[in-house]
């Protein structure tokens, strides 16, 4: 018996095989939608039950609908600022030459004097860094600045030290490094802070550039299966954009945003308005203020208790002093702002879990969930606090398959052992989304699941097998878990009657495929609140 038309679905999706995510991890046939929110979930009868004149029936023809996939960390701002305004450096090009003749490709047509950026340079693909002098043959006239694909070096010619007034004699500032030949002479590679003295220089990103790159990265997006994004390091300026764009019915997707603690007067500017989080609507919200206290283990910079492979004197370096980062996150903490500590080697996560520690103790917090951003090697004492306190380890996993490689040759394949270790996350109950840092990694959620499962790098290497996990398990990282982290696991993160109809069709099973196909699965329908957004 049909129902009444005023409560038939506006959408069926039918003959599938739906992967639901549920507590009970039910496979079922059917989704019908109705007002961008599930309406039924079951067999094909059952949903049939509220299929009427007016519901429009997609046929799945076997194919598998999952819930709409989660990524708990990118950039979405910074990365479409590059897209339209930036020389891509990486990760494809894999000469120095090659290089050279791209950014010469864009210096050609640039004003004289303008600045050029470039991203996601990857000096693991190119063998070495190229030098400030290689760079000024073909930008001659315009200062450059490049951003290694971790956000945390920059590589930059000799106008561009010229314009931050660095010179031989000019000392590594706190929290940096100016990196230098054997005469002293800078070689145009700043770490961390360093790099700051150059990107202060570069002319801030714009409300326009915002909204034009915002659409183009959430095009990519969708076409992904992703539903829900947690955009890292918002500034105000590009907070502004994506409300723009949430009022002209534009912004494309939902957006879990982490405020930017970096940005001055940010911190102190959402406690004096009052607001607490999660602050926002289904499609924009603020869901914590973030700091990037810990740095990059590709770039030899993130901070471990044990010193870099081949480098006995480099242990790492913190952005934060870390009485001024305990003090911003105990004024966050008191003021109910969730809180994100980036961290990634096991010094800076266990300075990070001090600085949460503090503050919980002066006011306790039920159900918090401030997180560790990226949490990469996660020893067992890590983990025992993580569990204990109540901190979420907000997974770098999309790093295992893109920057594996750089992983072990930096801190040798027996911390391997211990950099994500989701078979062991998992079964002590730690909640650990799954993220791509986007652009710093590809943002196909897929290479991340299959990092999780097969434990490989792009390079073929397997990264100490046994801490891999389930493609269930893995999948679960990149919809209830991701949801959980944002207080939405009540709206979203699993396929169940009531909740958002954010869903993703992919064109292969992902539970009976052969593992190592895991990454080559590919969307052929995105669907946001019920809307069809990508077809492929």
């Amino acid at each position: 018996m049909v129902a009444p038309s005023d409560l038939c679905a506006g959408v069926a999706f039918v003959n599938g095989k739906i992967i639901t995510v549920d507590e009970y991890d039910i496979v079922a046939e059917a989704v019908a939608v109705k007002g961008g929110r599930i309406l039924r979930v079951g067999s094909d009868d059952y949903v049939g039950g509220v299929v009427g004149e007016g519901t429009q029936v997609h046929d799945l023809e076997g194919h598998t609908m999952l819930p709409g996939l989660i990524d708990s960390h990118m950039h979405p701002g910074s990365y479409g600022v590059f897209l339209v305004r930036g020389v891509p450096c990486g990760p494809d090009v894999d000469t120095v030459d090659g290089l050279l003749q791209r950014i010469k490709a864009k210096a050609d047509g640039a004003p004289q004097g303008s600045w050029l950026l470039g991203y996601r340079l990857d000096n693991m693909k190119l063998g070495r860094y190229p030098s400030r002098w290689e760079l000024d043959t073909v930008t001659p006239e315009n200062p450059l600045y490049i951003q290694r694909r971790d956000g945390h070096v920059g590589v930059v010619n000799s106008l561009a030290l010229e314009a931050a007034g660095i010179t031989k004699d000019t000392p590594d500032p706190p929290h940096g490094k100016i990196m230098r030949d054997e005469s002293g002479v800078p070689t145009g590679v700043l770490l961390e802070a360093a790099k700051d003295l150059v990107y202060v220089r570069i002319p801030e990103h714009t409300l326009d550039e915002y909204l034009q790159g915002l659409p183009l990265v959430v095009e990519e997006l969708v076409a992904n299966g992703l539903t829900t994004i947690h955009a890292s390091m918002t500034d105000s300026t590009e907070f502004k954009a994506m409300q723009i764009l949430r009022r002209t019915g534009e912004l494309g997707m939902r957006f879990c945003v982490h405020m930017s603690g970096r940005e001055e007067g940010m911190l102190e500017s959402l406690i004096a308005s009052g607001i607490q989080t999660p602050f926002g609507d289904e499609w924009l919200k603020i869901t914590e203020i973030e700091w990037v206290y810990d740095t990059s283990t590709s770039g030899r910079t993130a901070a471990y208790n044990e010193p870099y492979v081949g480098e006995p004197d480099n242990y790492g370096i913190l952005l934060y002093d870390y009485d001024d980062i305990a003090d911003r996150v105990r004024r966050a903490h008191l003021a109910g702002l969730r809180v994100g500590l980036d961290g990634i080697g096991d010094r800076g996560i266990g300075l990070a879990l001090d600085a949460l520690e503090a503050a919980l103790e002066e006011k306790p917090w039920p159900d918090h969930r401030h997180r560790i951003e990226h949490c990469c090697y996660v020893t067992p004492p890590l983990q025992d606090r993580l569990l204990e306190l109540g901190v979420i380890d907000a997974s770098a996993t999309g790093f295992i398959h893109d920057l594996g490689d750089a992983y072990q040759k930096h801190r040798g394949m027996e911390e391997m052992k211990w950099m994500w270790p989701h078979r062991a996350l998992i079964d002590r109950g730690i909640p650990a989304p799954g993220h791509s840092d986007c652009p710093v990694c590809s943002s196909n959620p897929w290479l991340g699941i299959y990092g999780m499962v097969t434990r490989r790098s792009s390079g073929g290497q397997v990264l100490y097998a046994g801490k891999g996990c389930t493609p269930l398990e893995a999948i679960r990282a990149y919809t209830i878990d991701g949801a959980y982290a944002a207080h939405e696991e009540d709206v979203k993160g699993s396929i169940e009657e009531g909740k958002l109809a954010d869903l993703v069709v992919v064109d292969r099973d992902p539970l009976t495929i052969d593992l190592r196909d895991l990454k080559n699965v590919q969307t052929l329908m995105t669907i946001i609140h019920g809307e069809v957004v990508y077809r492929k």
